[in-house]
Protein backbone atom coordinates (compact mmCIF):
# COMPACT_ATOMS: atom_id res chain seq x y z
CA UNK A 1 0.00 0.00 0.00
CA UNK A 2 2.94 2.49 1.03
CA UNK A 3 5.01 1.76 -2.16
CA UNK A 4 1.15 2.77 -4.19
CA UNK A 5 0.77 5.71 -2.04
CA UNK A 6 4.32 6.68 -3.25
CA UNK A 7 3.82 6.25 -6.91
CA UNK A 8 0.69 8.33 -6.83
CA UNK A 9 2.42 11.45 -4.31
CA UNK A 10 4.79 12.05 -6.87
CA UNK A 11 1.84 12.44 -9.36
CA UNK A 12 1.50 15.28 -7.21
CA UNK A 13 2.77 18.41 -9.59
CA UNK A 14 0.42 18.31 -12.75
CA UNK A 15 -2.64 20.65 -13.43
CA UNK A 16 -5.45 20.83 -11.12
CA UNK A 17 -9.14 21.55 -11.32
CA UNK A 18 -10.13 25.22 -10.28
CA UNK A 19 -9.94 25.32 -6.87
CA UNK A 20 -9.75 21.89 -6.47
CA UNK A 21 -10.34 20.77 -2.38
CA UNK A 22 -8.39 17.51 -1.34
CA UNK A 23 -11.82 15.94 -0.68
CA UNK A 24 -13.09 15.88 -3.87
CA UNK A 25 -10.42 13.59 -5.03
CA UNK A 26 -9.09 10.21 -4.85
CA UNK A 27 -5.16 10.02 -4.01
CA UNK A 28 -4.97 8.65 -7.77
CA UNK A 29 -6.83 11.46 -8.89
CA UNK A 30 -5.06 14.41 -6.85
CA UNK A 31 -1.36 12.09 -7.50
CA UNK A 32 -2.18 12.87 -11.06
CA UNK A 33 -2.57 16.80 -10.65
CA UNK A 34 0.95 17.08 -9.04
CA UNK A 35 3.04 15.44 -12.23
CA UNK A 36 4.86 18.54 -13.60
CA UNK A 37 7.72 20.76 -13.21
CA UNK A 38 6.59 23.91 -11.23
CA UNK A 39 8.25 27.18 -11.00
CA UNK A 40 8.43 29.14 -7.44
CA UNK A 41 6.03 32.04 -7.65
CA UNK A 42 6.48 33.53 -4.05
CA UNK A 43 7.59 32.51 -0.54
CA UNK A 44 5.50 33.93 2.55
CA UNK A 45 6.54 33.56 5.88
CA UNK A 46 4.01 34.16 8.97
CA UNK A 47 5.87 35.01 12.48
CA UNK A 48 4.65 34.19 15.72
CA UNK A 49 3.57 37.71 16.23
CA UNK A 50 1.06 37.65 13.35
CA UNK A 51 3.35 39.77 10.87
CA UNK A 52 4.29 38.23 7.55
CA UNK A 53 7.80 38.26 5.87
CA UNK A 54 8.85 37.53 2.04
CA UNK A 55 11.25 34.53 2.25
CA UNK A 56 14.98 35.35 0.97
CA UNK A 57 14.98 31.72 -1.15
CA UNK A 58 12.59 32.59 -3.37
CA UNK A 59 13.57 31.57 -6.88
CA UNK A 60 13.19 27.58 -7.58
CA UNK A 61 11.71 24.80 -8.87
CA UNK A 62 10.16 21.63 -7.64
CA UNK A 63 9.70 18.56 -9.85
CA UNK A 64 7.03 15.63 -9.37
CA UNK A 65 7.16 12.42 -11.54
CA UNK A 66 5.01 9.82 -11.76
CA UNK A 67 7.24 7.23 -10.35
CA UNK A 68 6.69 9.07 -7.05
CA UNK A 69 9.68 11.10 -6.49
CA UNK A 70 10.29 14.51 -5.98
CA UNK A 71 13.23 17.18 -6.20
CA UNK A 72 13.55 20.90 -5.27
CA UNK A 73 16.04 23.74 -5.62
CA UNK A 74 15.71 26.96 -4.71
CA UNK A 75 18.08 30.25 -4.28
CA UNK A 76 18.25 33.63 -3.02
CA UNK A 77 18.60 35.78 -5.93
CA UNK A 78 20.41 38.04 -3.84
CA UNK A 79 23.47 35.62 -3.69
CA UNK A 80 26.68 37.46 -4.58
CA UNK A 81 28.78 35.69 -7.18
CA UNK A 82 32.63 34.08 -6.35
CA UNK A 83 35.50 35.79 -7.54
CA UNK A 84 36.70 33.20 -8.85
CA UNK A 85 34.55 30.71 -10.82
CA UNK A 86 35.56 27.20 -9.07
CA UNK A 87 37.45 28.26 -5.79
CA UNK A 88 35.45 30.82 -3.68
CA UNK A 89 36.70 31.47 -0.36
CA UNK A 90 35.15 30.26 2.89
CA UNK A 91 33.10 33.31 3.43
CA UNK A 92 32.10 32.47 -0.13
CA UNK A 93 31.02 29.30 0.12
CA UNK A 94 29.17 29.66 3.24
CA UNK A 95 26.87 32.10 1.61
CA UNK A 96 26.62 30.03 -1.14
CA UNK A 97 25.28 26.93 0.73
CA UNK A 98 22.98 29.04 3.35
CA UNK A 99 21.65 30.71 0.34
CA UNK A 100 20.56 27.55 -1.22
CA UNK A 101 17.81 24.56 -0.39
CA UNK A 102 17.83 21.59 -2.18
CA UNK A 103 16.47 17.87 -1.62
CA UNK A 104 14.80 14.95 -3.40
CA UNK A 105 12.27 12.51 -1.78
CA UNK A 106 9.92 9.91 -2.72
CA UNK A 107 6.42 10.98 -2.12
CA UNK A 108 3.53 9.80 -0.44
CA UNK A 109 -0.11 11.72 -0.76
CA UNK A 110 -3.01 11.94 1.51
CA UNK A 111 -5.84 13.58 -0.28
CA UNK A 112 -8.40 12.84 1.82
CA UNK A 113 -6.39 14.98 4.09
CA UNK A 114 -5.21 17.66 1.96
CA UNK A 115 -1.17 16.83 2.89
CA UNK A 116 1.63 15.23 0.76
CA UNK A 117 4.63 13.78 2.75
CA UNK A 118 8.23 13.95 1.18
CA UNK A 119 10.21 11.21 2.31
CA UNK A 120 13.86 12.81 2.29
CA UNK A 121 16.61 10.91 0.95
CA UNK A 122 19.25 13.71 -0.94
CA UNK A 123 19.06 16.98 0.90
CA UNK A 124 21.64 19.61 0.93
CA UNK A 125 21.64 19.77 4.83
CA UNK A 126 23.02 16.00 6.10
CA UNK A 127 20.64 16.12 9.43
CA UNK A 128 17.56 16.01 6.73
CA UNK A 129 18.10 13.08 5.35
CA UNK A 130 15.90 10.45 6.32
CA UNK A 131 13.29 13.20 7.41
CA UNK A 132 10.09 12.94 6.70
CA UNK A 133 8.28 16.47 5.73
CA UNK A 134 4.15 17.39 5.74
CA UNK A 135 3.20 19.99 3.26
CA UNK A 136 -0.74 21.21 3.36
CA UNK A 137 -1.65 21.52 -0.65
CA UNK A 138 -4.05 23.67 -1.92
CA UNK A 139 -4.19 23.50 -5.93
CA UNK A 140 -5.55 27.29 -6.73
CA UNK A 141 -7.01 26.18 -10.72
CA UNK A 142 -5.62 23.75 -12.41
CA UNK A 143 -1.48 25.54 -13.02
CA UNK A 144 -1.23 26.90 -9.08
CA UNK A 145 -0.61 25.14 -5.98
CA UNK A 146 0.27 26.31 -2.18
CA UNK A 147 2.64 23.98 -0.19
CA UNK A 148 2.24 25.20 3.58
CA UNK A 149 5.03 24.09 6.04
CA UNK A 150 3.78 24.57 9.60
CA UNK A 151 5.54 24.39 12.71
CA UNK A 152 7.79 22.38 14.13
CA UNK A 153 9.49 22.18 11.18
CA UNK A 154 10.25 26.01 11.15
CA UNK A 155 12.16 27.58 13.86
CA UNK A 156 11.29 30.40 15.93
CA UNK A 157 9.80 32.93 14.80
CA UNK A 158 8.48 31.31 11.75
CA UNK A 159 5.11 29.27 12.27
CA UNK A 160 4.08 28.91 8.82
CA UNK A 161 5.96 29.16 5.45
CA UNK A 162 3.85 29.35 2.13
CA UNK A 163 5.41 28.30 -1.27
CA UNK A 164 3.29 29.07 -4.15
CA UNK A 165 3.90 27.18 -7.29
CA UNK A 166 2.94 27.97 -11.03
CA UNK A 167 3.13 24.89 -13.54
CA UNK A 168 5.97 25.46 -15.93
CA UNK A 169 4.76 25.76 -19.78
CA UNK A 170 6.40 25.07 -23.12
Amino acid sequence: MRAIKRRTVSILALGAIFNTTPHAQSEDAMAKQFVSMWRLVSRTQRLADGTTRQHPISVGYIIYTDTGHMCYVAMNPSRPKWKSEIAPTPEEALSGITGLGAYCATVEIHAKEGFVVHHVEIERSPNRVGLARKRWFTFQGPNRVALRIDTPELNPPVVEDTLIWERVQK
